[in-house]
C-alpha cells in the first residue's frame, strides 16, 4: 500500500488499534498491531487526527476540508458530521471522556464539542496559521495548540480565550511546530517540529528551553510521553525514531528498518509497546521499549 497513514491509536490495553490517513484511508488491528485491515469510510478526504478517548468502541477522525467522522460500534460504521467549516482539521483531543473534544486545523482553527461531536463550535480562527496539533493534559479547561512559525496557543478557561505563547520560546529561530504532549499535567511538555527542533516547559509555557543541540535536515512530527516526562518517543523524517528514558537528557537514535516519514506514535504508559504510522502505507510497532521495531501487515 502506497497510501500515507498521518494518525495512528491504541486505546486502553493496545490490543485494538487503529491508523487513518491519504484518500480516507481507515484501518483497523485487532491483533495488537501484527496486522491490519481495511474498513469502510464514508470520505475520500486526508485522514490527519485520531481519537478513542475511553475505549476501542467510541472514536473520532479529523481531516481535510472540515471532515469529522465518528464512531460508536469500532469502526463498523463511521457517522460523517457536518461542521460550519471547510478548513482542513489536523489534530484532536478528547481530554477526559466521549463528550467534550477539541479539533484544531488551518487558520488558526480551534474548535470544540460538548455534546460527543454531533455539533461543534468554533472557538478561534483568522491567524493564518496552521494549526498541527492539540493536548489537553488532564482536564477540559487547560489545553495547548502548536502550528505553523512556531505558534503554541494556551487556554486556561476551556478554549473561551486562547493567548500565544510563542515570545516564550528560548533561541531565534522560528520552524513550524507539528506535536505537543504533556504527560501528566499541565507543567511539563514538549513541543517538536521542523528541523528536529525539540523545546520543553516546566512552568506550564511560561518558558520554553530549546533541547536541540544542532538542527538537522528533517523534521520531527510526532512526540509522545505518556505517563512521565521521562519516557517517551519522537518519530520524524527518514524512518527516524528516537526514545528517551530521562526527559531527553539523552535521545537514543533507534533502529527502525525504513526511510519512510514517520507522522504519528502512540505508546503505552511505560514505552514499552509502541506503534507507528507513516508513509507508503508504514505501520511499526515495537514490544521491547523501540529497541526492534517490526512492519505491520497491512490488508487491503
Amino acid at each position: 500500500m502506497s497510501k500515507s497513514l498521518y494518525a495512528i491509536a491504541f486505546p486502553q490495553d493496545g490490543n485494538i488499534g487503529y491508523a487513518a490517513g491519504e484518500s480516507g484511508i481507515i484501518l483497523k488491528s485487532t491483533d495488537s498491531g501484527a496486522t491490519f485491515s481495511l474498513l469502510d469510510a464514508p470520505t475520500q478526504n486526508d485522514l490527519y487526527g485520531i481519537d478513542f478517548p475511553c475505549d476501542a468502541q467510541v472514536g473520532f477522525i479529523v481531516g481535510a476540508k472540515g471532515t469529522i467522522l465518528k464512531t460508536t460500534n469500532g469502526g463498523k460504521e463511521w457517522k460523517l458530521i457536518k461542521i460550519n467549516t471547510e478548513l482542513d482539521l489536523r489534530g484532536l483531543c478528547f481530554p477526559q471522556t466521549d463528550l467534550i473534544g477539541f479539533a484544531v486545523g488551518d487558520d488558526g482553527l480551534i474548535i470544540e464539542t460538548d455534546d460527543s461531536g454531533e455539533t461543534w463550535t468554533i472557538l478561534h480562527q483568522g491567524s493564518g496559521r496552521k494549526l498541527y496539533s492539540v493536548h489537553f493534559p488532564f482536564d477540559t479547561l487547560t489545553g495547548f495548540a502548536v502550528g505553523e512559525k512556531s505558534a503554541i496557543y494556551k487556554t486556561v478557561n476551556g478554549g473561551e480565550h486562547w493567548f500565544l505563547l510563542t515570545e516564550h520560546l528560548q533561541g531565534e529561530y522560528r520552524f513550524d511546530l507539528y506535536c505537543v504532549s504533556f504527560p501528566f499535567d499541565d507543567l511539563t511538555g514538549y513541543v517538536v517540529g521542523d528541523r528536529a527542533v525539540i523545546y520543553k516547559t516546566t512552568d506550564g509555557g511560561e518558558t520554553w528551553k530549546l533541547l536541540t543541540e544542532a538542527f538537522k535536515p528533517y523534521p520531527l512530527y510526532g512526540v509522545r510521553f505518556p505517563a512521565n516526562e521521562y519516557n517517551g518517543i519522537l518519530v520524524g523524517g527518514n524512518g527516524k525514531i528516537f526514545r528517551t528514558n530521562d526527559g531527553l537528557q539523552n535521545i537514543l537514535l533507534c533502529e527502525s528498518g525504513v526511510e519512510d516519514d514517520l507522522y504519528s506514535v502512540y505508546c503505552d504508559t511505560q514505552c514499552e509497546r509502541a506503534w507507528v504510522s507513516g508513509a507508503n502505507g508504514t505501520i511499526l510497532r515495537t514490544i521491547d521499549g523501540g529497541f526492534t521495531w517490526t512492519k505491520a501487515k497491512v490488508n487491503i
